[in-house]
């Protein structure tokens, strides 16, 4: 098989039941991963692979303001601290929709990398 198209993220000397133990904690932060290869990569041409790469570029953006350009957490700071402190809540929601936002365009930038590894390996750059 060929080495770009192998992605172990655990080391050799660890056994196979402690991959899935890791994997079922939760996750407080995004874990450094390779490029996400899936099955059937290797029978991809060329056009192929930019097809799957324009359709994935568009996952990469994200619509989420960050926290000082949130005009509802200002507004929830505000409301919270004079009127209503359960308008802070607001905040747990916006970090906690922040991580999923990072974690689904971290997925979608991984499989980008693996795509384009899979055309430099298949060398659709040259011409």
């Amino acid at each position: 098989m060929d080495p770009l198209l192998t992605s172990s993220t655990r080391a050799p000397e660890q056994p196979a039941s402690s991959q899935t133990a890791e994997s079922s904690e939760p996750r407080f932060y995004p874990r450094p991963m390779g490029p996400a290869f899936e099955s059937g990569d290797e029978r991809l041409n060329c056009r192929q692979l930019d097809q799957q790469l324009a359709s994935l570029e568009s996952d990469t953006y994200s619509a989420k303001p960050g926290f000082y350009e949130d005009p509802y957490a200002g507004a929830s700071i505000f409301v919270g601290a004079v009127w209503a402190p359960g308008a802070l809540a607001y905040l747990g929601y916006s970090g906690a929709a922040e991580y999923y936002e990072q974690d689904r365009v971290s997925e979608a930038q991984n499989r980008i990398e693996a795509l384009r590894r899979m055309k430099a390996r298949l060398r659709c750059y040259e011409y």
